[in-house]
C-alpha cells in the first residue's frame, strides 16, 4: 500500500471515529430521578419559581434567593451566578435571567450528586426558560435599534447554550460532561486542518523544486 493510500485510509478511519463520537447518544437513564429536584425544574419551567429541595444548601453550598425581572415576574436564583460569556451580557439587563439559569443548572448538579440525575428534558426546559427570560428583559428594557441588538444577543446566547447542552448530551453540567463529543469535534477539526495543509505543502514543494531545477539549469547554461 502506498503512503498516499495509507494517509487517505487514516483520514477515512479518523472521519468515521469522529462521526461516531459526535453523534454518540446520551447515556441511558437510570430511571431514578430525584423527585424534589424534578418538581423544582417543572416549577421553574411553568412559573420561574421553585421550592428549594431539602438539603440543597448543604450539597451546593448556598441558599437560593428570589429576584424580580423587568416585567415583575419573580425568579428563584443563585445569588452568586452570572452570565457565562465575555462581558456577562452587558449592556443588557440579563443578570437575573442568568442567575435563575444557574440555579436551574445547580438543580441538575444537586440531583446528580445525590445519585439521582434528572433526564435530558430537564436541562432542555431550563435552557428554554433562560431564553424566554432574556427576551422578556429585551422587551421590557430596550427599544428601537437597542431592542434589535438585544434580541440578536439573545440569539447568540441561545445558540451557545444549545450547543453546550448538546455537547454535554443534555446531562448534568459537570466537568466530565461532554468529553466524548468534544473529542469527536477536536478530531474532526484536526482532520480538516491537517489534510488540506498537507496538500498545500506538497504543492508548494513542487513549485519550489521546479524553481530550483530551473535556476540550476540556467546557471549551467
Amino acid at each position: 500500500m502506498t503512503r498516499r493510500r495509507k494517509l487517505w485510509l487514516a483520514a477515512a478511519l479518523g472521519a468515521v471515529l469522529s462521526t461516531i463520537l459526535i453523534v454518540a447518544p446520551a447515556p441511558a437513564s437510570t430511571g431514578k430521578s430525584d423527585p424534589a429536584a424534578a418538581a423544582a425544574v417543572t416549577a421553574l419551567m411553568r412559573t420561574g419559581r421553585a421550592a428549594v429541595p431539602d438539603g440543597f444548601a448543604a450539597v451546593m453550598g448556598y441558599t437560593p434567593i428570589t429576584a424580580t425581572l423587568a416585567d415583575g415576574e419573580v425568579r428563584t436564583t443563585n445569588p452568586n451566578g452570572s452570565c457565562s460569556v465575555p462581558g456577562q451580557g452587558r449592556p443588557f439587563a440579563f443578570d437575573i435571567a442568568c442567575k435563575a439559569h444557574d440555579f436551574g443548572y445547580d438543580l441538575l448538579r444537586y440531583a446528580e450528586r445525590r445519585g439521582e440525575p434528572l433526564g435530558e428534558n430537564a436541562r432542555t426546559a431550563i435552557d428554554a426558560r433562560l431564553v424566554a427570560d432574556l427576551r422578556t428583559q429585551c422587551e421590557q428594557t430596550t427599544a428601537g435599534s437597542e431592542y434589535a441588538a438585544c434580541q440578536a444577543t439573545v440569539d447568540v446566547f441561545a445558540a451557545g447554550v444549545g450547543f453546550n447542552s448538546w455537547r454535554q448530551m443534555s446531562g448534568p453540567p459537570v466537568d466530565t460532561a461532554g468529553l466524548v463529543r468534544t473529542a469527536g469535534l477536536v478530531l474532526l477539526g484536526l482532520l480538516l486542518i491537517t489534510f488540506p495543509a498537507r496538500r498545500r505543502v506538497r504543492r508548494l514543494w513542487r513549485r519550489t523544486r521546479k524553481i530550483l531545477i530551473y535556476q540550476r539549469a540556467t546557471a549551467t547554461a
